[in-house]
């Protein structure tokens, strides 16, 4: 009891907003005064002309201002030459502090989705409600790997598979970068468990970090074409990521060509020297290291020189004037916020993320012509969770709960309601229960328990569970409805259910998109992003974890952050390597609960067709045909998985290397094309320091899951 009065008191600090304008604090009411930019004026001059123009008119103390955050998050300004403060906010569910705009589907549920189109206008939503408010930069997207499912803020990435991650947030990049706000990419990197994440060395060898952990990020910049990127709170092999000379500087820039600028997270600094010689550009909430007091004498002392400022400023202010922040009032009159709009937007990103995990005896969707009488119960069906907690939860009061939707959408059915009281039932409960046609029972956590700060449990909390089992031994026609930023137990459970819908954190429109699916007004189509596992000790990555990581510690959240006296940092090893996700169930044969990839429908699809030809432009070109052979429109997710062969280095059974998402009505058919490049096939040799592909025989292995192959097509690399 007293652990969750501790973590509901952080998560009100982390989403309060009574919080003091200087406090660090990511959730805090602001406005923005609109300026325009009132400087230097164009006379012809490129951009590059007027930073420098700017950088040679600023005194040291106005360069080193512009190092650290303004007001926990804004970037300087300097009035007297007419550069007015830039806000950022949080992040990827939608806007908050300015105040909150609409709250869209957490990360992880925009990869459900697999729908990169969709993602795009998310993204130019989330942007438009940006500049509505005057703020120029989203501290977001995140793409950390899923490499435990416990991370408290698993909810709030895009899974486990690089790809999948990396597809998901460029197209969110380049709708909210095309509606005039700069992204920052985070967190950079092997930021995988909120569990101690200050003081968590990620030690990670140079092949997983490249194949695993970087990719996304790689895509982000090269496809989204990111402008910004934040570090992560964590060293990586022994350096702390904000001063990690081999990430920002060797791979980052020099090898990927990224021309934007680099922030901390907050309070992630640990040093003044490191981050400024080694590629970090500004230092949040404030200028806790990077201020006068601690740049002064390492001036003096010749261990930095004025230029090492004056190169960070040309990065911050390049891309700032780059991207036309300066050069146009702040407050986009406009571009529309909290609009029906952006609503309808967010419930379809909300329907195409629920994944239908199982579903016997076509128990959904319920119609009258199979059930009349429906029981509504469970922690979450009227306190539904929009979000998981921590900078990407936006507060609304216009949250649409699953009992209050249901009760919108089913009007032909008799709806009762059963109090949530843990998982104590009375005996009218059971004879209630027992005498439906059915129940939905809503299940998950809360935002102040799955969050970031700490790791979340891997059982369901309160002993849901426990009411599941009652619940179902009372009614065989339970459907579990599981309102989880991730995979979580159930095997105690599964077997005893004939339905069950993963519907993650779908915004304020989740009880809206959850009744329409469990009442057939709209089709499931999401897929899952991760691997959900029969056991805790089926994931490789556990036997390199902490025992108990769900045990909640206040020292781990709130000693020592930013202060390298306070508490030691400890070795975290991925020695699992490569073996993350379904690469690890493949290589172990173990038998998931539920495959990456998975998620049902409420029609049938059928594969014919499926071919490999030579191109000119690619290494092999893919054709298959999709067709609906069901009775209802729908939706299915082609995946594309690569298996080489033969390999001198050990490889992933199969990795997924492409997808596309076909809606399709009744009786329709669709050519599905895949092109697969050189990049495709390539690994990362140690040995040589680079990516290179072996020449020799591979399979392209067409399916809806990575345990449900298709077709597999034999082609040839040299």
């Amino acid at each position: 009891m007293f652990d969750e009065l501790l973590k509901k008191s952080i998560a009100n600090m982390m989403n309060g907003e009574s919080v003091d304008d200087n406090d660090s604090v990511a959730m805090h009411k602001k406005t923005v005064e609109d300026v325009d930019f009132m400087g230097i004026e164009d006379s012809g001059q490129t951009v590059e002309d007027q930073v420098e123009i700017l950088i040679s008119a600023m005194n040291v103390e106005e360069k080193v201002r512009m190092l650290g955050g303004y007001k926990a998050l804004g970037i300087h300004g300097i009035p007297r030459l007419g550069l007015p403060a830039i806000w950022c906010s949080d992040a990827t569910s939608g806007l908050r502090c300015f105040p909150d705009g609409t709250a869209f589907p957490a990360g992880i549920a925009m990869a459900a989705a697999w729908n990169p189109v969709l993602i795009e206008q998310v993204g130019a939503a989330i942007g438009e409600e940006f500049r509505a408010k005057g703020v120029s930069i989203i501290l977001g997207p995140g793409v950390n790997i899923y490499r435990v499912p416990t991370c408290g803020r698993n909810f709030e990435y895009m899974g486990e598979d690089p790809h999948l991650a990396g597809k998901t947030a460029a197209a969110y990049i380049r709708g909210a970068q095309a509606s005039g706000v700069i992204t920052t990419i985070k967190h950079f990197a092997c930021n995988n468990s909120d569990y101690d994440r200050h003081k968590t060395d990620s030690v990670v060898d140079e092949r997983t970090l490249r194949e695993i952990y970087l990719p996304a990020f790689k895509m982000a910049v090269q496809e989204g074409r990111s402008k910004g990127l934040m570090t992560s709170y964590n060293p990586v092999n022994g350096i702390y990521a904000s001063e990690n000379r081999h990430l920002i500087t060797e791979i980052l820039r020099d090898e990927w060509g990224f021309d934007g600028f680099v922030l901390s997270d907050w309070n992630s600094l640990y040093s003044t020297n490191g981050p400024i010689k080694n590629g970090l550009d500004l230092e949040m909430p404030n200028g806790k290291w990077l201020n006068m007091d601690t740049i002064q004498p390492l001036l003096e002392s010749g261990k930095i020189e004025e230029k090492d400022l004056d190169n960070i400023l040309r990065r911050l202010l390049g891309t700032l004037f780059k991207f036309g922040v300066y050069d146009r009032p702040q407050i986009d009159t406009t571009a529309q916020f909290y609009c029906p709009e952006h609503l309808a937007l967010a419930e379809q990103a909300a329907l195409e993320s629920i994944v239908l995990l199982k579903n016997e005896r076509n128990l959904l969707p319920l119609t009258t012509d199979k059930v009349k009488n429906i029981v509504v119960m469970g922690r979450t069906a009227q306190d539904t969770p929009t979000g998981g907690g921590g900078s990407s939860y936006v507060l609304t009061e216009n949250n649409v709960d699953i009992l209050s939707a249901m009760g919108m959408y089913g009007t032909d059915f008799h709806l009762e309601h059963v109090p949530y009281r843990n998982h104590r039932l009375t005996a009218g409960e059971k004879v209630q229960i027992t005498g439906a046609d059915a129940v939905v029972l809503c299940v998950g956590f809360q935002h102040y328990e799955e969050t970031e700060c700490f790791d979340r449990t891997w059982k369901l909390s309160k002993k849901q569970d426990v009411l599941i089992r009652k619940v179902s031994a009372l009614n065989p026609n339970t459907i579990v409805v599981l309102s989880t930023g991730g995979g979580v137990e159930t095997e105690s459970w599964i077997h005893d259910v004939p339905a069950v819908l993963h519907s993650f954190f779908l915004g304020e429109t989740a009880g809206t998109a959850i009744a329409k699916i469990i009442f057939g007004k709209a089709n499931p189509s999401g897929k899952l992003p991760f691997t959900m596992a029969k056991r805790w000790d089926d994931f490789a990555s556990i036997a390199n974890y902490v025992d108990n990581p769900g045990a909640f510690s206040f020292v781990r959240v709130a000693y020592g952050q930013g202060n390298p006296e306070k508490r030691k940092v400890w070795k975290m090893q991925y020695n699992e390597g490569l073996n993350i996700g379904y690469r690890h169930f493949d290589n172990a044969k173990i038998k998931p609960q539920f495959a990456f990839g998975h998620g049902l429908s409420y029609t049938e699809f059928e594969f014919s067709d499926a071919s490999a030809a030579k191109t000119e432009d690619g290494i092999t070109e893919i054709t298959c045909t999709l067709t609906n052979t069901g009775s209802r429109t729908g939706a299915e997710v082609v995946q594309l998985y690569i298996h080489d062969v033969v390999s001198s280095l050990y490889r992933p059974e199969k990795e997924l290397k492409g997808y596309q998402k076909v809606f399709l009505q009744v009786g329709e058919s669709q050519q599905i094309t895949f092109v697969i490049k050189e990049h495709d096939l390539q690994y990362f040799d140690p040995a040589e320091n680079g990516w290179g592909a072996e020449s020799g025989e591979f399979e392209a292995r067409i399916g809806t899951s990575s345990r449900n192959i298709r077709a597999i097509l034999k082609f040839q690399y040299s």
